[in-house]
């Protein structure tokens, strides 16, 4: 869905009141009474608010791979991201990771990954994608790497330095692939 201002209004809505309410409590009252905008509004674009989230996570996730040109500065700005964002992301993961945030950024982190396979990337990432022969099982499993590291991160409360989260997640990531 191409972004418009009335759906950046609600996804900025969302990311605001993730701030300080759990996904799960959030109303798509609150959600528009954030947005200054009318529920009429709401379900003209989104379905619930859990499609919201999609959409606002995927514009997120979006943002950061199109800001980065290796998978070294996606694991990096990803990391650097849930960190400046902790509060949000534990918000989201209310009850632990395990719910279905966890499961859909694994999936829009694949369909990322795998849609730059059809770019003329160099990446290491794109390269082992392009000759694998299950490239989405592969992209799973990365993206799976991935968030099973920020899950182990948050739920140890974020002690672990951010540079130690990076390299660890780094090297998890190049083993995978070679």
């Amino acid at each position: 869905m191409k972004a418009n201002r009335t759906v950046r209004d609600f996804e900025v809505a969302l990311m605001n009141l993730l701030l300080t309410t759990s996904f799960e409590r959030i109303t798509v009252d609150q959600i528009c009474d954030e947005a200054l905008l009318h529920r009429s509004s709401f379900y003209r674009y989104f379905h619930d608010k859990y499609d919201l989230l999609e959409q606002a996570l995927g514009a997120w996730v979006e943002r950061i791979v199109d800001q980065t040109a290796t998978e070294d500065d996606l694991i990096e700005a990803l990391v650097s991201q849930i960190e400046a964002n902790r509060a949000m992301f534990s918000n989201l993961a209310n009850g632990g990771m395990r719910s279905s945030f966890s499961a859909e950024l694994v999936r829009m982190i694949a369909e990322v990954l795998l849609a730059r396979r059809q770019t003329p990337s160099q990446n290491t990432i794109v390269v082992a994608l392009k000759k694998a022969e299950n490239p989405e099982m592969l992209a799973y499993v990365l993206s799976g790497a991935i968030m099973g590291a920020f899950y182990w991160w948050q739920e140890n409360n974020y002690h672990v330095p951010k540079a130690e989260v990076v390299t660890f997640i780094k090297r998890s990531v190049h083993a995978l692939i070679q």
